[in-house]
């Protein structure tokens, strides 16, 4: 561990640090301090070069903290989507993946935990890879000084506060001494907020002041399940008129809705007024809802087949051809950035002969994720499955597993999720596709080297810090390579879905 962290970890006899007086000296440091109302960020290369260093740098366990911490100290990073009101993935919440479990321990295994998640996003590049989106991050207030946390990019991050109290928040005095320092992280661009504790009472003192230095509260949907007086209308409509004067003028209190279970539980969120939604809902289709391809799917399965079957050019364009949907969005993607050419492509064959076969292919099977009228639902899976696909296919190249190609990596892990997509066994579906042997034992039958990726990148997509540690372990693959993996997987898929919307879909 850093030698930071001394104050945190404190030898026999020497007392720990005060929470609150290690946060409020960050209105005096030159990254937190409030001038001319913009936000201060440090120089790009400046961050990039000290990053390697606050994630790398070796420190002594203190002797105080449980054995069984040890093995946690790699730091598998685990993230969860949040949807905004339009039902689009706005945002993820990262946390180490053990980091929920702790919530009623000592303050120094918090701390613990909190160290080893902001070393390893501190070691990413979470500023190109957030671009417009938020980052979700809970840590106790003593962690805000840790030199990790300034490295990440502040106008993209919603810290929410841990705090160790269930009265009242303002009976937790750490929280009453850092809300000078509060102030002046804000002025920097970061977000701050808290979860509501069922606990507390709008009606007690000191509320308006608080209000005035946080941007959102997170409830807790689970907590107002049993709910049957109301208490969560009344507490909304309590919340939802609170603003605050920011530099860029007055904005509303956001409201996150956490842990919610059911597509029932989104919607009654969605009408009470809630900004943010975050839980398993988002693995569950809306009742009556059917996924309507916005493309000729068996035009697309056929066109599949031919590549399998090593079709001349000719048959493939003139197949193309007569989809005038299908000819535009392939004439789009091979002029688009994306591909970077240097001259226009006006000619169907031009295209072909540029793609090349294998890229077409992966072109082509996004396509089966394209929906008519998309909700949460569609949207969150499709990304979910593009990320998947890039994961596997980094995962492989990290592990230089022989035998294993790019493609069929790619392939495994966008397949997977096709028959949530579509309704259908993925039996038939890698029938109709008509995949190779290798990509139908690992998909149907769970079986092969690919299979053995297809599970290590369903594992990431959970908080199950054990399974992801004994798979990354056979795999021969490091907690840093797979968070590295993880966010440009994300990076990927993100950027594959705004160019989806572009292209009409």
């Amino acid at each position: 561990m850093f030698g930071f962290l001394k104050a945190f970890f404190p030898s026999r006899g020497q007392r720990p640090a005060d929470e609150a007086s290690v946060v409020n000296d960050l209105a005096d440091r030159p990254e937190t301090r409030a001038n001319t109302g913009t936000t201060a960020r440090e120089p790009q290369a400046t961050r990039t070069a000290s990053r390697h260093d606050i994630a790398t740098t070796a420190t002594n366990a203190p002797a105080a903290l449980p054995a069984e911490m040890n093995a946690e100290r790699e730091g598998f990073i685990s993230r969860e989507p949040l949807l905004g009101r339009d039902q689009r993935i706005v945002a993820y919440e990262f946390s180490h993946a053990l980091q929920s479990r702790i919530a009623e321990k000592r303050l120094l295994v918090r701390q613990f935990y909190d160290d080893v998640l902001l070393r390893h996003l501190a070691a990413l590049d979470l500023d190109g890879f957030l671009e417009g989106r938020l980052a979700f991050l809970e840590l106790s207030p003593a962690s805000l000084s840790h030199p990790a946390f300034v490295q990440l990019p502040r106008h993209n991050i919603f810290l929410s506060l841990a705090l160790t109290v269930t009265d009242a928040p303002l009976a937790d005095m750490a929280l009453v001494r850092a809300l000078p320092s509060l102030k002046a992280l804000r002025a920097n661009g970061t977000r701050v907020g808290m979860k509501w504790q069922y606990a507390w009472k709008m009606e007690a003192s000191g509320w308006d002041a608080l209000l005035a230095e946080i941007d959102f509260i997170r409830i807790s949907w689970r907590e107002f399940q049993d709910d049957s007086d109301d208490a969560l209308e009344r507490l909304v409509s309590l919340l939802r008129p609170v603003t605050r004067t920011l530099t860029a003028g007055t904005s509303p209190l956001r409201l996150v809705a956490s842990e919610l279970r059911t597509p029932e539980d989104f919607r009654r969120a969605y009408r009470l007024g809630f900004d943010l939604f975050r839980g398993d809902f988002i693995n569950h289709r809306e009742p009556g809802k059917i996924s309507r391809s916005s493309t000729n799917r068996l035009r697309i399965l056929q066109l599949l087949r031919h590549l399998r079957h090593d079709a001349e050019t000719s048959r493939l364009t003139q197949e193309i051809r007569q989809d005038p949907v299908l000819s535009y969005r392939l004439l789009r993607y091979v002029n688009s950035a994306a591909l970077g050419l240097n001259r226009q492509i006006g000619s169907l064959d031009q295209a072909l002969t540029i793609l090349g076969r294998d890229t077409l292919y992966r072109w082509l099977s996004t396509l089966l994720f394209h929906v008519v009228d998309p909700g949460y639902y569609e949207w969150a899976l499709t990304e979910q499955a593009l990320a998947r696909a890039a994961l596997m296919e980094r995962l492989g190249k990290y592990a230089g597993h022989a035998g294993l190609t790019r493609d069929d990596l790619f392939l495994a892990g966008l397949f997977s999720l096709l028959d949530k997509l579509l309704g259908e066994p993925l039996e038939k579906l890698a029938t109709d596709i008509q995949v190779s042997d290798e990509l139908r034992a690992a998909l149907v039958h769970r079986r092969g080297p690919l299979a053995q990726y297809l599970a290590f990148a369903e594992a990431c997509e959970t908080t199950n810090t054990e399974n992801i540690a004994a798979r990354a372990q056979a795999l021969g693959l490091s907690a840093q390579m797979v968070n590295l993996a993880i966010v440009e997987a994300l990076a990927w898929a993100q950027e594959m879905t705004r160019f989806s919307e572009t292209a009409g879909n």
